[in-house]
């Protein structure tokens, strides 16, 4: 069936060429320059990678942006560039971007577009030597080209100074420019003519409503949807033909009965007869159940109580609840004492809770419909039953890098983490705990590998090998990953459909960025959350990096999660029912962290994530969230994300939880930590002069630390001790606003100076030191220094590079103020030492 969709795809891309743009739409793929975990904007080239910069945030309305920036008395060409387009010579178009410059000149320059072979361009061309972001547009007639192939170049041609674009758009104005142009050639199949699997789920059809809604997308020669038929049949049986409509179209299943059908559709040229697309898919009409909401209570847009009902008597007794949708269910006898005969027994013989069990709780996964509980020993107690996310964790029972960390095993896990987890995904859970992880309740998926496919069957192949789509200890698998700026992502979605999953197994995707692309981005959306009969799920990745301060993170945020989620319901009914905003909480300095600033709180920025998702209107009804990188937190963090995670998603809590642990964003009590504004509130006392100095440390902050996804320059401004014979350098500065009696953690890292210019491995414990005065009691059981000695880093950038000691101090308070010392004192003379993230935030100690 696939080789003839694709073949089908094939031919009607090929008619796409005549298709039409619509009046507006941006022939530049990927105007908006995202590139969420990768290095520059998919689609674009740049020529340059010193001189052409991404930016992730900062543009105009927090757009990412791209800067190329000249050199002075330096002959160069700079460019950023997209090739490919078809355009129509003669006819008007328009182009626009936001635009900023600082010290810009440049011989020859613009955000323009140019013909084959670049004789000639057309565009925004005339930029002031400095300006604040302005909007800018041109309209203009397009030049000759040979076979009408065009390109998008911003350029600067022996340029000094810095230019800035973002959002930049290229429209045809012209009827006829609307119906010659189209994007480059990788987007054609993108743009075939196919129906998709609209709503409801494939397998979840109502009896009471039985109707299934085809979407139409795509375009035909000359848009001619008049010309073409909708059909479809089921069970081979007669075929209904019908008028193709431009968007919905309607299979009709009135008067089947409950089950399982094959289905097939087709679009079908009305004069000749043939398909130009088919499709074929299994479809299962149900009887809804029953679903009694009237005790219901919402508590936040992840959790609603289903039941409250305190327990007076020991006696068995059973109470009765209805699940809102197929999906997790949280189970507890709160209160009351010890209850040594306690018993949950849910529906027909489910043991869900005892009196041995962790917490007196349980998770359970329901159908959709009443159900009834069964109690007995619980007197005094309080029976608590909630409808939870999918509550996710990757990965469980691996330890940190960092071995001074306590190991992440079963009883880490019990005692911290499944207080918060349903879900997990990957990691190495030993056998002797697997018979635990189904007595919880839980789900444990696999993960199989689905980038750099060659084709679809490749991704048939790699599922069918996979143990978590077979072996008995799995539920299912988690696909790792796909991107939605990649073309490929259709051989994703079009093996999806082809594997049979003959368990029936739980097909998770990890997806990337956001929707955009008419068609491909809904098809691949239909498919995913159709996988495994209706149970499918996005997993969206969300690793969000800090921004200085609390305002401009919450803006940051509103596009990076909220805007995110819209456009996914935007682009498919209902998705945020099937999708999981699964956070970054990995913070593991030198191994992979998005701590990226020591002056901000990385606790309190991973609770604003959560709370935002809790509240935020656009997260109402979300199917589940949680992490990736537990495995990269340190111990601290990994228990207090989980902590979280029970915060909003099992109590159903509204208010942040740093409130009650006095957590703020940007603590305060050290000022300038990565030096970026010199030795500024340092007080300096230098053995010589000269030897206590700050310097640039190109990529230091991302390749030898570990800071992921960073913005140019994070972490590449150190301080540096050059250490003189006799007296030492010391730098200090006077933390303040402690708390009395609270404990602090304060972590620095330091690198040989010449190593890290050099990149050059010489691991070794380094002779900078710190010294707290006498307000600080430090604890030496939760203090060390980690040299790391990795040959290999986790990601290629990481190799080749200098390697650093990170300290971690944790002390208690005992004056409201402290004197925190830097000296070079156990240094050889001459060597210099660098060093910076000087962070110091309060610890969330063990409750």
């Amino acid at each position: 069936m696939l080789s003839r969709l694709l073949t089908v795809l094939t031919l009607a891309s090929a008619m796409v060429a005549l298709g039409q743009v619509a009046p507006g739409e941006n022939l530049i793929l990927n105007g908006a320059l995202e590139a969420d975990q990768v290095e520059f904007p998919v689609f674009w080239t740049r020529n340059n990678v010193e001189r052409v910069s991404y930016h992730a945030s900062g543009g105009p309305g927090g757009r990412p942006y791209i800067t190329l920036r000249g050199k002075e008395d330096e002959d160069n060409e700079i460019t950023a560039r997209q090739p490919g387009l078809k355009l129509v010579a003669g006819e008007k178009y328009k182009m626009s971007a936001w635009v900023k410059t600082k010290g810009f000149a440049s011989k020859h320059y613009g955000v323009t577009v140019h013909n084959s072979g670049w004789y000639l361009e057309d565009g925004l061309k005339t930029f002031p030597e400095n300006s604040d972001w302005q909007f800018m547009e041109a309209t203009f007639t397009m030049m000759k080209s040979s076979v009408n192939e065009y390109g998008i170049a911003v350029f600067g041609v022996n340029m000094r100074g810095e230019l800035s674009f973002a959002d930049v758009r290229l429209e045809a104005v012209t009827p006829a420019a609307q119906q010659g142009s189209r994007p480059s050639e990788a987007m054609l199949a993108q743009a075939a003519p196919r129906l998709v699997a609209w709503k409801p789920l494939l397998n979840k059809i109502p009896l009471n409503d039985p109707r299934l809604e085809m979407h139409f997308f795509g375009r035909f020669p000359k848009n001619a949807i008049a010309d073409y038929d909708f059909v479809y049949a089921v069970n081979d049986g007669v075929a209904v033909k019908k008028p193709l409509a431009k968007t919905i179209n309607t299979v009709d299943l009135a008067g089947l009965r409950a089950g399982d059908y094959a289905l097939a559709v087709s679009l079908v040229q009305r004069d000749s007869g043939a398909a130009v697309f088919t499709d074929k898919h299994v479809i299962t009409l149900v009887q809804p159940p029953v679903i009694d909401t009237s005790g219901h209570r919402r508590l936040n847009n992840l959790v609603t109580e289903l039941l409250r009902q305190p327990v007076a008597g020991a006696n068995e007794q059973t109470f009765a609840f209805s699940n809102p949708r197929d999906g997790w269910v949280y189970v507890a006898c709160q209160g009351g004492a010890d209850l040594p005969g306690l018993q949950i027994v849910l529906n027909d013989g489910d043991v869900a809770v005892t009196a041995k069990t962790d917490r007196r709780e349980a998770f359970r996964q329901l159908p959709a419909g009443p159900h009834r509980l069964t109690v007995k020993g619980a007197a005094g107690g309080q029976l608590i039953v909630r409808a939870v996310p999918i509550l996710f964790n990757y990965p469980p029972c691996v330890n940190n890098h960092l071995p001074e960390n306590p190991p992440y095993d079963w009883d880490w896990h019990k005692k911290h983490v499944l207080l918060g987890v349903n879900t997990l995904n990957g990691g190495s859970i030993p056998a002797a705990n697997r018979a635990e992880v189904r007595e919880r309740g839980l789900v444990w998926l696999s993960s199989v590998g689905s980038t750099n496919l060659k084709d679809a069957e490749d991704l048939v192949v790699r599922l069918q090998k996979n143990p978590g789509l077979f072996a008995p200890h799995y539920d299912g698998v988690t696909c790792d990953e796909q991107f939605f700026g990649q073309p490929s992502l259709m051989l994703y979605t079009d093996g999806l459909r082809m594997y049979d999953n003959p368990n029936n197994r739980l097909i998770y995707t990890w997806i990337v960025g956001k929707p955009s692309l008419s068609g491909a981005h809904h098809a691949f959306m239909s498919a995913s959350l159709n996988a495994s009969r209706g149970r499918g799920v996005l997993i969206y990745e969300a690793y969000c990096r800090p921004r200085p301060t609390k305002e401009e993170s919450m803006t940051y945020l509103q596009s990076y999660v909220i805007d995110t989620i819209q456009k996914f319901n935007d682009f498919f009914p209902d998705a945020a029912a099937g999708t999981g905003i699964i956070f970054g909480n990995f913070n593991q300095i030198p191994i992979l962290s998005l701590d990226h600033d020591p002056e901000v709180d990385s606790k309190y920025y991973l609770d604003m994530q959560l709370h935002l998702i809790a509240n935020d209107p656009a997260c109402a009804g979300l199917g589940g969230t949680g992490y990736w990188g537990s495995y990269y937190a340190d111990e601290e963090y990994n228990r207090w994300s989980f902590r979280l995670l029970r915060h909003y998603g099992v109590e159903g809590r509204t208010d942040m939880l740093s409130e009650q642990h006095g957590f703020t964003y940007r603590p305060g009590h050290l000022q300038n930590c990565d030096f970026q504004e010199g030795l500024q509130g340092w007080a300096v006392d230098a053995a010589a002069k000269g030897s206590v100095r700050t310097e640039k440390l190109a990529g230091f902050g991302k390749a030898s630390q570990g800071r992921w996804g960073g913005t140019g320059g994070v972490g590449d401004t150190v301080c540096v001790l050059t250490r003189q014979n006799g007296p030492v350098n010391s730098v200090s500065q006077k933390a303040s606003g402690l708390q009395v009696g609270r404990l602090y953690t304060l972590q620095f890292v330091v690198a040989d100076y010449k190593d890290a210019v050099a990149k050059k491995i010489d691991p070794r414990r380094f002779g900078l030191n710190v010294a707290l005065s006498e307000g600080a009691e430090v604890l030496p059981e939760k203090t060390y220094v980690h040299v790391d000695k990795r040959v290999k880093g986790r990601y290629a950038h990481n190799d080749g590079v200098a390697r650093i000691n990170l300290h971690h101090i944790t002390f208690r308070a005992r004056q409201p103020e402290v004197t925190i010392t830097f000296q070079d004192t156990d240094a050889a003379p001459g060597e210099e030492l660098a060093f910076n993230y000087v962070m110091l935030k309060p610890y969330y100690d063990v409750e």
